[in-house]
């Protein structure tokens, strides 16, 4: 986020979300107060404002930033390749391609102490929905580098539970994953992701 200056200051962004990390952890989300966050940060209340407006706005800011970073991973950088072929013997589009994904769940480990207090901080939702919002984008992106015409129906489902069936699935296994503590590598969440790409739910569970 932009300072009241008009210029971000990245050290001490990273130094006030640092803080946000640690007190959600320690304290809880609804009981740190802004001076909790400027004394963690070794930073002044005025130097908070100058920044953001209160504990829910850094919040959502963090949110917003670390959607800005997932969509410049998967989507901005897209390279399409081409089309494969399905177990139907159908040309498909691989929207959702294993390099670009396994940056993604890195980026996520990488930072996983924030996304463990964005959780806590009870607004994990919000992020998952604008997850779910940067796979449809995704999806769109590689429509249109194929020149896809939009369809419907798929299968007998209305397009728009279909998108809804597709991408949720894909945010599912990222959530648990995180929820779970990150402990399987990217690789792996990246082969369940494939997997789970030409694999009915019934045919997983019986």
């Amino acid at each position: 986020m932009a300072s009241a200056t008009g210029k971000r200051n990245t050290k001490t962004e990273a130094k006030i979300k640092s803080a946000f990390t640690t007190l959600v952890k320690s304290k809880g989300f609804e009981a740190m107060t802004v001076s909790d966050i400027a004394r963690t940060a070794d930073i002044n209340r005025g130097t908070f404002y100058m920044h953001y407006v209160d504990k829910f706005n850094l919040r959502q800011q963090l949110i917003n930033d670390t959607i800005d970073d997932l969509t410049r991973i998967l989507v901005e950088r897209v390279n399409p390749t081409e089309p494969t072929i399905s177990q139907a013997g159908k040309s498909v589009v691989d929207v959702f391609q294993s390099q670009s994904i396994a940056k993604a769940l890195q980026y996520v480990k990488n930072d996983y102490a924030f996304f463990d207090a964005i959780s806590q901080s009870g607004n994990d939702m919000s992020l998952y929905e604008r997850f779910k919002d940067v796979l449809k984008r995704l999806i769109i992106t590689q429509a249109k580098h194929r020149d896809a015409e939009p369809q419907t129906i798929y299968n007998g489902i209305p397009a728009d539970y279909a998108m809804e069936i597709l991408v949720s699935a894909v945010a599912s296994i990222v959530w648990l994953w995180i929820r779970r503590g990150c402990k399987e590598s990217p690789e792996e969440i990246c082969l369940i992701i494939e997997h789970n790409k030409t694999t009915a739910p019934a045919d997983i569970l019986w």
